[in-house]
């Protein structure tokens, strides 16, 4: 980096510092995130102890019926969305950025629905 791209560099950053937005608004900038994280945390809490009472509730009056839960076909159609929306994902991102770490967004999800179409072949 030669003397000059330091100093515009420096220059650049003090500008940004000078003009940058006051305290009280980056304090609720920084705070909104962590506010979200707290009460949607709050609001899991509760939903899942909603869901437990309900359960309780169900099982002590002899109205709870236990549900089975397929995994073959739940794999199945799973693998299938996810094979075919990797495909789509890749596809588009060869056509628009060539070979590119971004093609990764697509394979991903594609190797993920291979795989659980390869478990719904060989389960059972």
């Amino acid at each position: 980096m030669t003397e000059e791209q330091y100093e515009a560099i420096i220059i650049l950053l003090t500008e940004i510092q000078k003009t940058g937005g006051s305290d009280p608004y980056r304090l609720v900038l920084y705070l909104v995130p962590n506010i979200g994280i707290i009460f949607g945390t709050t609001l899991l809490f509760f939903l899942f102890q909603w869901w437990h009472k309900q359960k309780m509730a169900l099982i002590q009056s002899g109205q709870y019926k236990p549900w089975s839960f397929d995994i073959r076909l739940y794999s199945f159609f799973l693998g299938l969305l996810l094979t075919f929306t990797g495909f789509a994902l890749s596809f588009v991102f060869i056509l628009v950025l060539g070979s590119s770490m971004a093609m990764l967004g697509g394979l991903i999800p594609f190797a993920i629905g291979l795989g659980l179409l390869t478990f719904y072949k060989m389960y059972r």
